[in-house]
């Protein structure tokens, strides 16, 4: 009985050997064999901590957002102007308008004066 139990401890499993396949598809069994290269993994010299990517990433948030703030007072104060000098051509525009109307008037008035005094003439 005992020779059994030794023959039995010597054979494969009962679920079977898993062997790895190492024979290549090629035949060119002389090459060796390697393993796919995993690029998530770098060297000590290039990682970095938790601490320092979450410092950078704020320091990065913080930079971003004064660049933001810096292009929106450029922006706010770009509008401000355009909208002074948009102010002060309507302005100028009313005011030669204006000037327009009154010459035109002050014609009309010299036309009018000349036609009264024509007839204050013709009745002498």
């Amino acid at each position: 009985m005992s020779s059994t139990i030794q023959e039995t401890d010597t054979k494969v499993p009962v679920g079977g050997a898993i062997e790895k396949i190492t024979k290549r598809v090629s035949g060119k069994v002389w090459k060796l064999q390697k393993s796919p290269t995993v690029r998530t993994q770098q060297p000590k010299s290039l990682r970095k901590s938790w601490e320092k990517r979450t410092q950078e990433r704020q320091r990065l948030q913080t930079v971003r957002a004064l660049e933001k703030q810096m292009k929106d007072e450029k922006q706010a104060e770009k509008d401000r102007k355009r909208e002074i000098n948009l102010e002060r051509k309507r302005i100028e525009e009313e005011k030669e308008r204006q000037e327009a109307l009154a010459a035109k008037m002050s014609a009309r008035r010299l036309a009018r004066m000349k036609k009264k005094e024509l007839r204050k003439k013709a009745r002498v």
